[in-house]
């Protein structure tokens, strides 16, 4: 019986300290609630290993659901053409773009260049923290990637976001039409 209530007043006292969404990461864990550092070592591995099954499940689900795990896989076969074996990288968190009064999606722009056997890459991935607005079940479905463009180093930074201003994919390369 004491360990019930020590077990009880730990998780009162996690929830107080850490804030309610810790908590529900850990009651709902998903590959997408990692830290940073977490997330892109996995993502690079993936890339590397070309484990693209492994690499669409860090989608959003709403994203995944939209356009369909599948399609995502296919596009991702095709961004990594020419990719070649990665040999190192350096991953930095950019700007986020967030919103007022507490409520809504906050995405984030992480920017990795990626050094290969066959050249340097630049990979932006928009990460999405969760919308929400909706309610817990609405953050969960909108946690992850919303999209992926994979660079040569090649193409300049410019020309390539003006390239797929009108791409809305969530993967992005530059054969994408």
């Amino acid at each position: 019986m004491n360990k019930f209530f020590l077990i009880v007043g730990l998780i009162v006292t996690t929830t107080l300290f850490s804030g309610c969404r810790q908590v529900e990461r850990i009651i709902y864990p998903t590959k997408r609630s990692y830290n940073f550092n977490h997330v892109v070592d996995k993502i690079v591995e993936d890339l590397d290993r070309r484990d693209n099954k492994d690499l669409a499940s860090y989608y959003a689900a709403d994203v995944r659901e939209k356009y369909g795990k599948s399609r995502i896989v296919e596009e991702l076969k095709n961004a990594e053409r020419g990719l070649g074996k990665i040999e190192s990288y350096r991953a930095k968190e950019g700007g986020k773009s967030g919103h007022r009064g507490g409520l809504g999606e906050t995405v984030i722009c992480w920017e990795l260049t990626i050094q290969t056997n066959s050249g340097e890459y630049h990979v932006y991935i928009n990460w999405s923290e969760g919308d929400n607005s909706g309610g817990d079940q609405r953050l969960r479905e909108t946690e992850g990637i919303e999209r992926i463009g994979i660079y040569p180093e090649k193409m300049d930074k410019f020309d390539t976001k003006e390239q797929f201003a009108d791409v809305n994919f969530p993967v992005q390369y530059p054969a994408k039409e």
